[in-house]
């Protein structure tokens, strides 16, 4: 069994990303997509007296990278991204944050996840669904056993994400498609912005998943 806890902010430019904290029974801790740069991570982490394991991007993306430089540097713990979002880590303009008029620049290293590939972080294994469109190195994270999507800005609540930004595959939508749907109908979805869903629902109300 694992925790999920949500932060949710809204920036200048109104684009209230998700971030999540999963938490095990045994105090075992992650991070997907710490998407503001405070001590509110941190604090509760420190909080809960949670061991944090690892930083998991789904995405390269500024508003999903934010807090990544002030948590590395308080507890010195790995990044995990796909390969073909890496170099967007240390480059304000395929991260976006430019256009913001922000300069993240990431230096910092990382561990390089693949499709399919299992990672033994906490209780429950966490499955890399490798699904290029928003981004060529987008990726969901599936907690197997909780049955748990965490899917970035790839998919939605009755959308998905956009495909005409730099380092976009959306000729690659059918394929990413293809694996999400195979999941099961209960399964539960976290997306990088806005609300929680279900396989299920998606697949009955989702017009891009219908179409």
């Amino acid at each position: 069994m694992v925790h999920v806890e949500k932060f949710s902010f809204l920036d200048t430019d109104d684009l209230c990303a998700n971030a999540y904290v999963i938490s095990d029974l045994k105090n075992n801790c992650v991070i997907i997509d710490p998407s503001a740069d405070n001590d509110c991570f941190i604090n509760f982490i420190n909080k809960n007296n949670f061991n944090l394991k690892a930083i998991l991007l789904t995405h390269g993306h500024f508003d999903h990278i934010r807090g990544v430089k002030r948590i590395v540097e308080k507890f010195n713990i790995p990044i995990f991204i796909h390969e073909l979002d890496r170099v967007m880590l240390n480059d304000s303009y395929l991260n976006g944050s430019f256009m913001m008029n922000e300069r993240i620049e990431l230096e910092t290293e990382v561990e390089l996840v693949k499709d399919n590939q299992v990672l033994k972080l906490l209780d429950d294994d966490i499955k890399v669904i490798h699904t290029p469109y928003h981004t060529k190195g987008s990726v969901c994270y599936y907690f197997i056993n909780n049955n748990l999507l965490f899917s970035g800005d790839t998919l939605f609540k009755n959308s998905i994400g956009r495909d005409d930004l730099p380092n976009s595959a959306p000729s690659e939508f059918d394929n990413s498609f293809r694996k999400i749907k195979l999941l099961s109908k209960n399964c539960k979805v976290y997306p990088g912005h806005g609300n929680n869903t279900t396989i299920g629902d998606e697949l009955n109300y989702n017009y891009f998943l219908t179409r």
